[in-house]
């Protein structure tokens, strides 16, 4: 295993446990955020601010949980593929949602530059309505 997969497998991590210290250092300050269309707040924010105070926000505020299970880390170098699932609770029903997911990441000098988010759009939008 590479530092940088042991990189965004410290980034998943740190989320989950809300350790925002951790998460941010990992991350660089210009970072580009490209989240698919018809997700909640679809589209790419650059910095730090934009994507976990602006993006993430908004996406937690559409559901009662929603939590990306990292399974599988693809490295190709300075770009890791995380294959893994959402699993969302949806805000009105409660009822739990899974959706499958392949992450990019791209890391320059020990940071993340740059994540890209291909996910099943159509079922977090049902999941959002449920």
């Amino acid at each position: 295993m590479t530092a940088n997969v042991d990189l965004v497998k410290k980034f998943y991590s740190s989320f989950k446990a809300k350790d925002k210290q951790t998460y941010l250092q990992l991350c660089a300050d210009n970072i580009e955020w490209v989240v698919m269309d018809n997700m909640p707040c679809g589209c790419t924010y650059i910095g730090k601010t934009a994507v976990f105070e602006k993006y993430f926000r908004h996406l937690f505020s559409n559901f009662h949980e929603f939590h990306a299970m990292p399974e599988e880390f693809l490295d190709a170098g300075e770009v890791i593929v995380v294959l893994g699932q959402y699993q969302i609770v949806t805000k009105k029903s409660r009822e739990t949602v899974v959706s499958p997911f392949a992450h990019v990441y791209t890391i320059k000098n020990e940071k993340i530059i740059r994540f890209r988010q291909y996910t099943d759009t159509v079922k977090i939008q049902n999941a959002v309505r449920s």
